[in-house]
């Protein structure tokens, strides 16, 4: 358990799953009253946008006892929560429900919840239970509840949550040294590679990240996996297209959601990491980027930062880098590797005062102010006059400008800590944005390179500074960190570690390409420079370029044109070989709302 000076333990645990019991009373015996029936279900004890929202559940209204016969591991543990889902309002007449838990006859926990009496007990309460005294042999477990003042109403729904047992392993922690470093990556949400000095801008908006680009390895060609947080950030966590990974678009109804949660069974390179005994941690800006997506899954320690759905503020870069020095500096001792992401560029297009220009004339209030998801809803967006695009290209550089403008508190803050020269930075992007290149504003609906290019800079000890020209892509930062820290890569991942150059690769993109007018296409792309193929498989449609003539992708060709046959030939061979996403066992209950604040749905 962590201290509450924050200092963590000398070990790393890590939970191997054994049961869940949560998903069938198979098996189970149940003792209950005929008033109400024990089953499974889902109850929400409090705020979804707080992680406090649905969760795979026994619902167990009291009296009632529900038994399960467990064979019981070496260092087998339980873990659950208790929640009671209430309605929202203050009642001292209301009672409390009592949650027990005992093993082989003998109560070994209990936790009295009453979300009437007070707001503080809205949530879930997630507990652990050693079962080390039953371990090696079968044990009776006894989930309980029971009113805490018989007779009066009770204050709600009662309900043990994602109840699991679980075989818990200890991992020493690794140290950093300059042969041994620390890693931190920077994602930045929405930051095209174009409208950086790094990546030849003018009147360059990142001086500060210019300045450690000089000092590391760039690469001039980046691409990532999808146009859109969600399927990228999934592919940079696993290593695998959005088709392998699963966490893609569907734009299901809210309670059906499964399309938004990455499976628990897709390995993440955080979950490597803890296993070879490195630290991990996390810091998002991004709501998406959460426990109730699993994004975070392996991480140890992940911190989701406040953010305003119905304003669609994020928390800025100064908030991100104080969260994250603030939990390095009791922990500066184990070698880690960290995940922060911005959220600046990201629309709406809000920059400080100083950093924002004058707005054209006649242009609309909710445009000037930088808010653009309103106006792209439009059925059919119309085309903004040219000192309009620039305007909003003038704000999103200031956003750009923002968050560099805290990148050196990050690096000073790793200095003073001593551990500026055993720590590699890489900074990249989930995606890029559009400004009507290609008739749309902001991201998802398309697949061309002002989402797609992205910057990829790494700096560090033994990185050697230099400008690399060949392709690399999302999938090859798994591989990468597992070079750097020295774990293992799954043999089902495609992508290679960035830290040796070797032949040209195809990469291939994905979008379930939904505008945000709603129109759907869904689009596949393949680019191997100087060629890139898009593909929109319902419609039969395809779109050939040749980048070297055709940076902007303006003029598509015939198909049979250049290497547009062997990129058809990629693309059926892709089809048929990636690997099948796992099935899906979870979904975030907040999705909607999340995706609603991101402009991702109506």
């Amino acid at each position: 358990m962590r201290r509450r000076d924050g200092v963590l333990p000398p070990a790393i645990v890590i939970d191997d799953p054994v049961a869940d019991l949560t998903r069938s009373l198979a098996g189970a015996t149940v003792e209950a009253s005929a008033t109400d029936v024990v089953r499974v279900g889902e109850i929400r004890p409090g705020n979804r946008l707080a992680g406090e929202g649905e969760r795979p559940s026994l619902i167990v209204p009291p009296p009632a006892r529900v038994r399960f016969a467990l064979d019981v591991p070496q260092n087998g543990v339980l873990r659950f929560g208790v929640g009671v889902q209430g309605d929202g309002r203050h009642d001292r007449q209301r009672s409390g429900v009592r949650f027990a838990l005992s093993v082989d006859g003998r109560e070994v926990w209990s936790r009295t919840v009453n979300p009437a009496r007070t707001q503080k007990e809205r949530r879930w309460f997630d507990e652990r239970v050693d079962l080390g005294a039953a371990a090696g042999r079968k044990a009776e477990i006894v989930l309980a509840t029971e009113a805490e003042r018989p007779g009066s109403p009770l204050a709600g729904t009662p309900a043990w949550g994602d109840v699991r047992l679980v075989r818990e392993t200890f991992q020493p922690r690794q140290s950093p040294s300059v042969d041994k470093p620390n890693v931190v990556v920077l994602l930045v949400d929405t930051l095209r590679a174009d409208r950086l000095g790094c990546y030849g801008a003018n009147r360059s908006p990142s001086p500060n990240l210019d300045a450690l680009a000089a000092r590391g390895l760039v690469f001039a060609q980046a691409i990532a996996q999808s146009s859109w947080t969600l399927p990228s950030v999934s592919s940079l966590f696993t290593g695998l297209n959005p088709r392998s990974h699963g966490a893609i678009g569907d734009d299901g109804d809210d309670d059906q959601a499964a399309w938004g949660y990455l499976a628990s069974d897709v390995v993440t390179w955080a979950e490597q990491a803890s296993r070879a005994g490195i630290t991990t941690v996390g810091v998002s800006a991004n709501p998406l980027v959460s426990r109730g997506t699993n994004l975070a899954q392996g991480f140890e320690t992940f911190v989701e930062l406040p953010w305003d759905p119905k304003t669609r503020r994020w928390s800025v870069a100064a908030d991100v880098n104080r969260r994250f020095l603030d939990w390095l500096a009791p922990n500066r001792q184990h070698r880690f590797v960290a995940w922060l992401q911005y959220m600046e560029p990201h629309d709406p297009y809000t920059p400080p005062a100083a950093m924002r220009p004058s707005a054209p004339p006649g242009m609309r209030p909710d445009l000037a102010a930088g808010w653009v998801l309103d106006f792209s809803r439009q059925r059919e967006e119309p085309q903004l006059p040219p000192d309009q695009i620039a305007y909003l290209r003038a704000l999103y550089d200031g956003e750009i400008r923002s968050w560099d403008g805290e990148l050196p508190a990050l690096l000073d803050g790793l200095a003073r800590l001593g551990l500026r020269d055993s720590t590699v930075v890489i900074v990249v992007a989930d995606h890029g944005e559009e400004f009507q290149e290609h008739g749309l504003l902001l991201h998802r609906a398309h697949l061309y390179d002002e989402l797609l290019h992205v910057p990829l800079v790494i700096a560090g000890p033994g990185i050697r500074p230099g400008r690399r020209t060949d392709q690399v892509q999302g999938i090859d930062l798994f591989p990468t960190l597992a070079a750097l820290l020295g774990f293992e890569v799954p043999p089902d991942r495609a992508g290679r570690s960035l830290l040796a150059e070797g032949p040209e690769r195809a990469a291939v993109a994905e979008t379930d390409g939904v505008a945000n007018n709603g129109v759907r296409v869904d689009l596949v792309t393949v680019r191997r420079p100087p060629w890139k193929l898009i593909h929109a498989p319902a419609r039969a449609s395809w779109e050939l370029y040749d980048l070297g003539s055709d940076p902007g992708e303006r003029a598509p060709l015939p198909l049979d044109t250049g290497e547009g046959p062997a990129l058809q030939r990629l693309l059926a061979e892709f089809a048929s070989t990636a690997p099948a996403a796992p099935a899906r066992d979870g979904r975030d209950p907040a999705l909607r709302e999340k995706l609603r604040a991101l402009g991702y749905a109506n």
